[in-house]
């Protein structure tokens, strides 16, 4: 059995894991464990690698697909992280729309790497709210079924269910949370966590780094659904340079944007799946979020809170249900809008697209 314990934490865009990998990653170190982090995405700019890199975590990247389309690249990636740092434990975070991971990447992982990597139990977290949402089918909801069959399937190949965000609901309802779950899904353990405030987070971390099997559950999945659940969702990842010669608030600066983004998806009830913005100085950095059209943006600042006059770096990611094209153009029209006089943003970079039908490079029907 491989020396560097593989913990990779699934869960539908906006669930809150990389703050649970962030949370994770200080508790291990501080415990004496060497850590290693790989994000990934369809693109790349991303948000959550500037975070995590911020926080002098050691990060490898894994762009242009998911795990399951990009296995080579994780398994390449893993590599130099050990190569490098030498981790006792590597955490990594599959894009948040995808799916069928124990057919694609555990099973091949348990089936060819065992001699690398000791692989923990697959985790999938989800959003509360999210989870109420796709259960009442009322007609309401706010993606369509080809997405939530997405999210069902998640859930379904985990190991371990993680509700998240307790912050954000009643002991109660976590409780009913946490019964429904077991009853849909027996035999998997389901915890209740909150990794913004750290609640639960000793808890998951016992949990995955125990001797537990990995990958016990393939999904059967219909690609086709699949495809059509992912293309329903228009992707921005853009990085923009902003200068201005004045003291500028770059906290309210990003709720702001948040804020000029989120009016306009409500107008045409085009659901925010997940929007991150990280902006960066010389002084500080701040993060910000927003997961739902009903949500409220949140901005964190990370260091000291940048203030000053001068350049700034933002990276935008962004994925709605809605077009590409219009999503670039609301996006752009919210950034000029937020800048207003006093602050000149330039795009440096942008992508703007569907995801492409997944097309892994193993998929495996029994489980290792």
């Amino acid at each position: 059995m491989g020396e560097v314990r593989l913990i990779l934490v699934g869960g539908f865009l906006g669930a809150g894991k990389t703050t649970l990998l962030a949370q994770a990653a200080r508790r291990l170190t501080q415990a004496g464990s060497r850590v290693g982090l790989i994000t990934n995405d369809q693109a790349g700019n991303l948000v959550d690698t500037g975070v995590l890199r911020r926080a002098g975590l050691p990060v490898g990247e894994v762009s242009g697909g998911c795990f399951c389309c990009r296995f080579d690249e994780l398994i390449s990636a893993s590599q130099q992280l050990v190569d490098r740092f030498q981790p006792d434990v590597i955490l990594g975070e599959p894009v948040g729309s995808c799916t069928d991971l124990s057919a694609t990447v555990l099973q091949p992982l348990k089936q060819h790497f065992a001699d690398r990597f000791h692989l923990a139990p697959f985790s999938v977290l989800l959003d509360p709210l999210r989870l109420r949402e796709s259960r009442e089918r009322s007609g309401k909801a706010a993606f369509p079924q080809c997405v939530l069959y997405i999210y069902d399937k998640q859930l379904e190949e985990a190991d371990l269910i993680v509700v998240n965000k307790a912050d954000v609901i009643s002991a109660a309802e976590m409780s009913q949370l946490k019964g429904v779950l077991a009853e849909q899904f027996p035999g998997k353990p389901v915890l209740g966590i909150s990794a913004l405030e750290g609640e639960g987070v000793e808890r998951w971390i016992e949990h995955v780094t125990q001797d537990a099997p990995s990958g016990q559950t393939i999904a059967e999945v219909d690609y086709d659904v699949y495809a059509e659940g992912e293309a329903a969702l228009g992707w921005l990842n853009a990085s923009v340079e902003l200068r201005t010669e004045k003291a500028t608030d770059w906290k309210g600066f990003c709720l702001d944007l948040l804020g000029q983004m989120q009016r306009e998806f409500r107008a045409r009830a085009a659901e925010i799946a997940h929007l991150k913005l990280y902006l960066s100085t010389a002084a500080g950095a701040v993060q910000a979020n927003l997961t739902a059209n009903r949500g409220k943006p949140v901005a964190q600042t990370v260091a000291a809170a940048p203030t000053g006059p001068g350049r700034a770096s933002l990276v935008i990611n962004a994925r709605v249900q809605i077009g590409p094209v219009e999503l670039r153009a609301i996006v752009e029209r919210s950034l000029e809008s937020a800048a207003g006089n006093g602050v000149r943003a330039t795009v440096d970079t942008v992508e703007s697209f569907q995801p492409a039908r997944p097309e892994p490079l193993y998929r495996m029907n029994t489980v290792v």
